[in-house]
């Protein structure tokens, strides 16, 4: 009973501002699931109807989040992470392994996805953290515990291998830095591998690179330990670079060569993001019509209803319905954002960082792979896509900012 009567509590606190842009996204994702399912070929017959399913557990799963009392739930990070992380090294040795992957624990129907419950739980370990005893990130051993805690499952989940999901994890814990604080030199000297590793194969940009940061950091007059770690990172990124690409799985090799120029094999690798953009950009305006998408019917769309669920939105409802979804997810993420700015207590500020960020990171890496902006991740549209472990995730996301939001005045 203790759960309902934490439900009813919420009677006149429940944020529309999070509500109604979930609750739109949702029926725009039945309605897209529908249309990319029923009228498809057999293997995908029946798909709504698991849909509709996965919507109950997620429905279950946004509930338990909002009654789950924030303080114990800060009580039990660690726990939480703890668990994740034994999940995630589980799965890596008795998972079950699908096109190459082991992401799934269970068996037949009835499987679950880690690396889903492991960005939640880091999330909250993260916030924890940086909340307890007022932790600086501008000190280098806080920083470095801070990353310890990202780093463990981003690399985890790297092994199954999942490369878009590890990303979530890197972005989740670089937002809840700069909010607690850190200083935007350390921010530079973190997002500096990316750059380092652009400008690998050019070795005199690379080193020129390297040396003007170098004098930069040192007339800002920052530790010599944290001069010396950014360029022995630097030099691991530049002589390392090979050896990641070669260790990398030869699909994700081709995701990465086939996004710089997807015409070089049109029928191949190409082939995805070649018939994403044809579907979204038949839509033009307006749109075809719901269920009237060609691509969508005659099975063109790969992943139509996971992946590349947007895609079917652009062919069906057009700019003006695309540019819609996107509007509803900017009111949502925007609304954590705010919630994180108006809490009283520091650890719901935080954890409505890294939940807000997730949902950011996913919908915006999908989106923008489905148009070619971004190498296909094979990263589902929060709130819309098909659903499974990954629904339930975001629907426990959306249940813990909905609690945030109801005590955003408790300390």
């Amino acid at each position: 009973m203790r759960i309902p009567a934490a439900i009813l509590s919420y009677r006149g606190r429940i944020d529309p501002y999070l509500v109604v842009p979930a609750a739109v996204l949702v029926v725009v994702g039945c309605l897209a699931v529908y249309s990319a399912t029923e009228f498809a070929d057999s293997a995908r017959a029946g798909f709504f109807a698991r849909h509709l399913l996965s919507l109950a557990a997620a429905l279950a799963a946004m509930l338990i989040a909002m009654a789950v009392p924030l303080r114990l739930l800060e009580d039990l990070a660690y726990g939480l992470y703890g668990l994740a992380i034994l999940l995630l090294i589980a799965v890596l040795i008795v998972g079950t392994e699908v096109y190459g992957a082991r992401r799934w624990l269970g068996a037949g129907p009835l499987r679950i996805q880690p690396s889903e419950l492991a960005k939640v739980a880091c999330a909250i370990a993260v916030a924890r953290f940086l909340v307890a005893r007022r932790r600086d990130p501008g000190r280098i051993g806080h920083l470095l515990i801070a990353l310890g805690l990202v780093a463990l499952p981003l690399l985890l989940v790297l092994k199954e291998p999942d490369l878009g999901t590890s990303g979530a994890f890197a972005a989740m814990g670089l937002a809840v830095l700069v909010w607690a604080g850190l200083p935007w030199l350390h921010l530079l000297i973190l997002v500096s591998p990316l750059v380092g590793l652009a400008l690998c194969r050019h070795s005199v940009l690379w080193g020129l690179f390297l040396l003007g940061s170098v004098i930069a950091l040192w007339r800002s007059r920052l530790p010599w330990l944290l001069v010396g770690l950014f360029v022995a990172v630097q030099i691991g990124v530049f002589f390392g670079a090979p050896r990641v690409w070669n260790a990398l799985e030869p699909y994700q090799r081709t995701r990465l060569t086939t996004f710089l120029d997807p015409s070089r094999d049109p029928a191949g690798a190409g082939y995805q993001i070649l018939q994403s953009k044809i579907a979204i950009g038949s839509g033009e305006i307006v749109g075809k019509g719901y269920l009237q998408g060609s691509q969508k019917a005659l099975a063109f769309l790969p992943q139509q209803h996971t992946d590349f669920i947007f895609s079917v939105l652009g062919e069906e409802f057009g700019f003006v319905g695309a540019a819609i979804v996107v509007l509803l997810f900017f009111a949502l993420v925007s609304r954590g954002y705010y919630l994180a700015l108006h809490c009283r207590n520091s650890f719901s500020g935080a954890l409505s960082v890294a939940l807000s960020t997730l949902l950011l990171y996913h919908a915006g890496v999908n989106m923008a792979m489905t148009v070619g902006l971004l190498p296909v991740t094979g990263l589902p549209l929060p709130l819309v896509s098909y659903g499974g472990s990954f629904l339930v995730s975001v629907f426990a996301m959306l249940g813990l900012l909905l609690n945030i939001s109801a005590h955003r005045f408790d300390y």
